[in-house]
């Protein structure tokens, strides 16, 4: 009596004579019909088959599906070489961040990040208010933990003129200027 067992992967279902087969063996043929390297291989009936040595039809019952799991080696060579890309690419940002921090942000102690200077409108009603806002803002303590957290510096803190009505505010040259609505 033959002993098969039915290969099982990505859907596409092939079946195999596996008489004289061990499973190193197995796992080889699947290496040849697929791509997916030996080491990055699982074969799976009824739990992992682990033993490389042994004979499939000792290991699997005749006629039984095997599934096989794992990537192909192209595909895994493809997926390094776009994360080596991404690591230097995240390099280079962080190369950016730090000497435009240097250039932008700069500050006489390095624990103290926050405003410099804040400049309302000139509308005489509101001028004072404006002002008063703008410091009550800087100082408030969450904005003040915020900036501590993701060590923010700002030059110009400032009110957004009234007629600017499709925006809530903006932040012009990375923190040296930011205005806000009132």
């Amino acid at each position: 009596m033959s002993h098969s067992i039915a290969l099982s992967y990505k859907g596409h279902v092939t079946c195999i004579p596996t008489d004289t087969l061990t499973l190193g063996q197995l796992r080889a043929h699947v290496e040849q019909q697929y791509g997916i390297s030996a080491v990055n291989q699982k074969l799976i009936c009824k739990g992992l088959l682990r033993n490389d040595t042994a004979m499939i039809r000792d290991l699997v019952p005749n006629n039984s599906k095997v599934v096989v799991m794992g990537t192909p080696s192209a595909e895994l060579a493809s997926f390094q070489a776009l994360n080596a890309r991404r690591q230097i690419g995240r390099a280079n940002n962080l190369k950016y961040r730090a000497t435009s921090s240097d250039v932008y942000h700069t500050r006489a102690t390095t624990d103290e990040y926050g405003f410099d200077s804040f400049k309302e409108l000139n509308i005489a009603h509101r001028q004072r208010d404006a002002l008063q806002m703008l410091h009550r803002l800087g100082r408030d303590e969450g904005v003040r933990q915020v900036m501590r957290k993701h060590k923010y510096s700002v030059h110009l803190l400032r009110e957004l003129h009234p007629n600017e009505r499709t925006i809530l505010g903006y932040n012009r040259n990375r923190g040296e200027e930011i205005a806000l609505r009132l």
